[in-house]
């Protein structure tokens, strides 16, 4: 561990969550080269320590989306020349992956040996970890997938956690603290939200539905908390298994349509004609008319039954 890199990386988030020097170019320059590579583990490490103490205060942590999207942007312009995801190179998406999850972990660890629900824990656990939301959506640019840059902070993070090497969501029952309650519960709040439950691959709905690793999380605070019924994360597990069902009756209306179709020897709503006696002129096949035993349309079918 370098000392020297934590402690200067613990000045420069100390005065950014408070918003000290917000506007000056000079800070502004100092704190986008900082940015610049932030996989070292001091990073993080100063980070989260520096989001605890703003938390553990009476009000909740300023917003901080924006200052973190302008000065990551600042960050791959004086690197790469340009903050367009397209320029960016893969591995500094991949770092600010790693910083999110990492400082996720963090905050988890926060609270290891916290079991008990008190007002004080509540306040400042939701204070932690509402501000981790916010600037997972400021970071949202900056990460892997581009499509994220139009969804929540909620996405972003879920994604980060979900590409990181080391599982630290995957904790016994036993070991659960009041801080993963808490997590579920607020991440369950933020999909609830959003409107879109569509089970599509740029839904943060669908991503929590079809994650292994998110849902066996979820299934173990269910599992630790089982008197914790009327919760957020219930609710979100009850709306999954609907939609989830609805999904799966379509498909199985869909699979009977398709499988029968292949199996006829020809299209299944058309008699075979009979052949007249006087032929006439063939008409030209219009280019864009996909016939219904083409291999086209066949491997249509058999791609949707595959999905």
């Amino acid at each position: 561990m370098n000392f020297d890199r934590e402690l200067l990386y613990e000045d420069m988030f100390r005065e950014l969550i408070e918003g000290n020097c917000a506007g000056d170019e000079a800070t502004e320059n100092m704190r986008a080269n900082l940015l610049v590579d932030v996989r070292w583990p001091e990073v993080a490490k100063s980070f989260s320590i520096m989001l605890l103490y703003a938390a553990m205060g009476d009000e909740s942590i300023r917003p901080l989306a924006d200052d973190f999207e302008r000065l990551v942007g600042r960050a791959a312009t004086i690197a790469f020349g340009s903050s367009r995801h397209a320029d960016i190179p893969s591995w500094f998406l991949q770092n600010y992956e790693g910083f999110l999850a990492s400082s996720l972990h963090k905050a988890l660890q926060h609270w290891n040996g916290e079991s008990k629900d008190s007002v004080w824990q509540r306040k400042w656990t939701d204070h932690e970890l509402s501000a981790l939301f916010d600037v997972a959506k400021g970071l949202r640019s900056y990460v892997g997938l581009s499509y994220l840059s139009q969804s929540t902070g909620a996405h972003v993070l879920m994604s980060a956690v979900a590409n990181a090497k080391y599982d630290f969501l995957n904790v016994e029952i036993n070991q659960f603290s009041y801080g993963h309650q808490a997590l579920a519960d607020m991440l369950a709040q933020e999909l609830l939200k959003d409107p879109n439950h569509a089970l599509e691959a740029e839904s943060a709905f669908c991503f929590f539905a079809r994650s292994e690793r998110w849902r066996a999380f979820a299934d173990r605070c269910v599992k630790a908390g089982p008197l914790l019924r009327d919760r957020p994360l219930a609710r979100l597990l009850n709306r999954v298994a609907e939609v989830t069902a609805r999904k799966e009756d379509a498909a199985s209306g869909l699979f009977f349509l398709a499988s029968t179709f292949l199996d006829a020897d020809a299209s299944p709503e058309r008699p075979t004609r009979v052949a007249r006696a006087v032929s006439t002129p063939a008409k030209k096949r219009s280019r864009a008319t996909i016939g219904k035993r083409s291999m086209p349309f066949v491997s249509l079918v058999r791609r949707l039954l595959s999905e």
